[in-house]
């Protein structure tokens, strides 16, 4: 569901202060949820973005990046393995107080981008349910902010962390319980 790209061009209303074009780009972790349209364009592709969920007000923008259209059209397939994303947010987004913890829906998720001096941390944009969307500060990479969502498989790191490469199965054992 959340995917990492370099953002080259934001089309939107004040969107283009948000990608720095003399670094070739910036990125992003979106949510595939929001993405419509989706075309190929050169080696990238580009896609129309609802930035915000619950705003009538706002509309798509359009972004162009440098992933290609398969990659992000692969998303779609994706099952978060949960409906919250529980997040470290620093207080009024000052990095030298100590985070705390907030659970956010997984669909509420607007944008992330990395934090420009610190790398480690990130800004986030979510919509808060009936209200306006809110940018605060996370306490996360965004690689960490993609593995979120990404189910447990042999193909991903997390796989690890849940079964035992070298554990012996043995499938003629049965456990009986009186």
């Amino acid at each position: 569901m959340l995917f990492k790209t370099l953002v080259t061009r934001w089309l939107g209303v004040g969107r283009e202060s948000k990608i720095k074009s003399y670094s070739g780009g910036t990125y992003y972790v979106f949510d595939i949820n929001n993405v419509s349209n989706i075309q190929p364009e050169g080696t990238g592709s580009k896609f129309r973005y609802l930035v915000s969920t619950v705003n009538r007000k706002t509309g798509y923008d359009e972004i162009h990046c440098t992933s290609d259209s398969v990659t992000i059209k692969s998303e779609y397939s994706v099952i978060p393995t949960s409906n919250i994303l529980s997040l470290s947010i620093f207080p009024n987004n000052d990095v030298t107080k100590t985070p705390f913890t907030a659970i956010i829906d997984i669909h509420d998720f607007g944008y992330a981008w990395s934090h420009n001096p610190y790398p480690q941390y990130s800004w986030l944009v979510y919509s808060v349910k009936g209200l306006k969307d809110l940018r605060v500060l996370v306490d996360m990479t965004l690689d960490e902010f993609v593995a979120l969502d990404n189910p447990v498989n042999q193909f991903n790191a997390q796989w690890f962390f849940y079964v035992n490469p070298t554990e012996v199965i043995q499938p003629t054992w049965y456990l009986y319980v009186e």
